[in-house]
């Protein structure tokens, strides 16, 4: 299964970190805008079995997927997995560290199986590794821009 992972050093404590990104809106606010991201529905801050609808404009058509919070613990990890959507499989661990600089560090990995049948001959593994890549340079940018001591 392929893996993408990334992380971004943020000047602000862990827990500030964590409880932003437990936020659907501010998930919509640090997502590239030619992304589309729009919630359908969700609660207004993420728990353990909390489910998330959202839209998403990809691949020439807007996608609706519903991802579950399969896992929390506070202020370390939680994880997003897809229950409904485009992905064969789709499993999003957000976890969260401290490093030696006192800087919240916001490590994203992703695991996932691209969609089956022809478009999957489309969507490849690699396509969507590029996608992820381009996609978290915008989101770590605004997270820096909205997660900074100053901000």
């Amino acid at each position: 299964m392929p893996v993408f992972e990334t992380s971004v050093a943020l000047d602000c404590p862990q827990e500030r970190a964590f409880d932003f990104l437990l936020q659907p809106a501010n998930i919509a606010r640090i997502a590239p805008p030619e992304l589309g991201l729009s919630f359908v529905s969700a609660p207004e801050t993420l728990e353990l079995g909390s489910l998330m609808e959202f839209k998403i404009q990809g691949y020439g058509h807007v996608q609706k997927m519903v991802h579950e919070i399969t896992d929390l613990v506070r202020p370390t990890v939680f994880t997003e997995a897809q229950i409904r959507g485009l992905f064969a499989s789709w499993v999003h661990e957000h976890a969260f560290e401290t490093n030696d600089r006192g800087q919240a560090v916001v490590i994203d990995r992703i695991t996932f199986l691209p969609p089956a049948g022809l478009l999957g001959l489309l969507v490849t593994s690699r396509k969507i590794l590029e996608q992820l890549e381009e996609g978290f340079d915008h989101r770590h940018a605004q997270l820096q821009k909205l997660l900074t001591e100053a901000g």
